[in-house]
């Protein structure tokens, strides 16, 4: 048996998948403005050192991880798995950070001290953490990876016990989880990093009509520092983007490739698989065709979709939307971006016929997987989950 928790977080995302033999995987952990009610699930959902086999950081925005460091004081975490962090990104979250900032908004020194140096800020929460930070190479930059992990390993990090390595894109992280299965078939965790550089160019053809001349980004926190002119411009030239100002985001297929089910009649497959997109951008015949191959394995074996970005209409795709499977998304109740939007939502139900969960702050989405058996249940209280209400009604059907 699986439970998936797409929990009541608002404004992000926190996505668990509980296993029966005690094994647990997380897709992302954050929320805009939340936090004591990230800081309560987590409390909730997990006994203090339990095993988290893997954290899977979509992309490194608070929204979507601002309660790992809390996932890492009370849980034992072998592996978080994050996109590769290279000296762009890094200067990209760095000016994204310092306008978010100085417009009101906050993150948390964990991010900051991750964004810079994933040992160290992981050193600061416990200083003796056995763990492994698999950064997952953009899935167009596959042959650097044996380079790269040459290159960490002689790395001084002072904490023997970190283990830091690189994997490509599309590299099935289960197998380095023992007993990872559903149903005696083996299960798969396939994450793709995909680059996202348009509304980084966006970003510098606008700075550019603004300042009236070329600016590169390692200019920006230079210019910025010079008055407060500049930094107007600059917070202005942000706040009209059509988006976030993200470098990268990482998806990930959970799921089986094959579940064969027997009935006295006849036998078919089961879709168990998920697929989590975090805020990746699959507007426009290109980026749907990058995601559409990357997984051309597996959409045969995809149940469940997470619609993009929290339902934005700038990130999604009728190809995506369209497919005959079950959708869900996370946005908060009142936020002030407008997600998920009314197109998208209406599109999902109506044009296309499927099935679609909006998770908020307040309504949470349990979904109980046991060999024919799908179970879908909202909640309000985490304590009224299946688990708590009516797991021991379907177990022994389970066994």
């Amino acid at each position: 048996m699986i439970t998936r928790l797409i929990l009541p977080v608002g404004q992000g995302a926190f996505y668990v998948e509980k296993f029966q033999n005690r094994k647990n995987i997380v897709y992302d952990c954050g929320s805009i403005g939340n936090e004591k009610k990230i800081e309560e699930l987590i409390e909730k959902c997990f006994e203090r050192n339990k095993v988290i086999e893997a954290i899977f950081i979509s992309h490194l925005d608070e929204d979507h991880m601002n309660g790992v460091g809390k996932l890492l004081e009370k849980c034992k975490v072998k592996r978080i798995c994050f996109p590769l962090i290279t000296e762009e990104m890094k200067q990209v979250l760095k000016i994204k950070i310092m306008i978010e900032e100085a417009i009101g908004n906050s993150y948390s020194d964990f991010i900051k001290e991750f964004i810079e140096n994933p040992e160290l800020a992981i050193k600061k929460i416990k200083e003796d953490m056995e763990i492994e930070l698999i950064e997952i190479l953009p899935n167009d930059e596959q042959d650097i990876v044996e380079e790269n992990n040459k290159k960490i390993d002689g790395e001084d990090t002072k904490n023997k016990k970190i283990k830091r390595v690189k994997k490509k894109s599309g590299e099935d992280i289960a197998k380095e989880i023992k007993e990872l299965k559903y149903n005696e078939n083996k299960w798969e965790l396939i994450p793709y990093n995909f680059k996202q550089e348009t509304r980084i160019i966006e970003f510098e053809k606008n700075l550019e009509k603004e300042f009236g001349k070329k600016i590169s980004l390692k200019e920006i926190e230079k210019i910025w520092k010079k008055n407060e002119d500049n930094r107007k411009k600059i917070k202005k030239v942000y706040e009209n983007l059509k988006g976030n100002l993200n470098t990268n985001s990482m998806t990930l297929f959970s799921g089986i490739r094959e579940a064969k089910i027997y009935t006295q009649y006849d036998s078919s497959y089961v879709k168990v698989g998920c697929l989590y997109t975090g805020d990746y951008e699959a507007k426009g015949k290109n980026k749907w065709k990058t995601l559409e191959e990357a997984y051309q394995e597996y959409w045969k074996w995809i149940g469940l979709i997470q619609v993009p970005h929290h339902g934005s209409s700038l990130n999604c795709n009728d190809a995506l939307i369209s497919k005959k499977a079950i959708y869900f998304l996370s946005a908060g109740e009142k936020n002030s971006y407008n997600h998920p939007s009314h197109k998208v939502v209406t599109d999902i139900r109506f044009t296309y016929n499927n099935s679609l969960y909006v998770v908020t702050e307040n309504k949470g989405l349990e979904i109980v997987l046991c060999n024919d058996i799908e179970i879908y249940h909202t909640f309000s209280s985490f304590g009224q989950t299946i688990e708590e209400k009516i797991k021991g009604e379907i177990l022994n059907s389970c066994v």
